[in-house]
């Protein structure tokens, strides 16, 4: 910041030697406008205008550029909503998958099946 003021302070000490070396009257003529002003004068408005027409195109440009970057970061934030989403319910289906209940394994105690000779076979 005090770059920014430093910069400036010399910029307008600097515009003011000029404006006070070049003291000859100048006419301008803008539609139906006249103004008589030294030609210092007329030079650093000129220069201080196209300074502030330049930053309001800066502060637009600059807009344009967050909107941008905006828009951006919402579609990255909805994907990873989607992305967490799968992921819980990827969590959920493991989790579900391991409390599964097996109904042949519960139905008969693994010493009964050792036990228990199939029906139907001959000897």
């Amino acid at each position: 910041m005090r770059s920014y003021i430093l910069a400036i302070t010399v910029t307008m000490f600097l515009s003011a030697l000029f404006a006070f070396q070049n003291i000859g009257d100048v006419t301008v003529r803008f539609l139906i406008f006249e103004w008589v002003l030294p030609q210092g004068v007329w030079e650093v408005v000129v220069f201080c205008s196209g300074a502030a027409i330049m930053w309001i195109f800066s502060i637009f440009s600059m807009f344009e550029v967050r909107s941008k970057y905006k828009k951006e970061l919402k579609v990255k934030e909805e994907r990873i909503v989607t992305i967490e989403n799968e992921k819980k319910t990827i969590l959920e289906s493991v989790a579900a998958a391991r409390n599964i209940v097996h109904p042949v394994a519960d139905a008969y105690p693994q010493k009964d099946l050792e036990d228990k000779e199939p029906s139907g076979l001959v000897e």
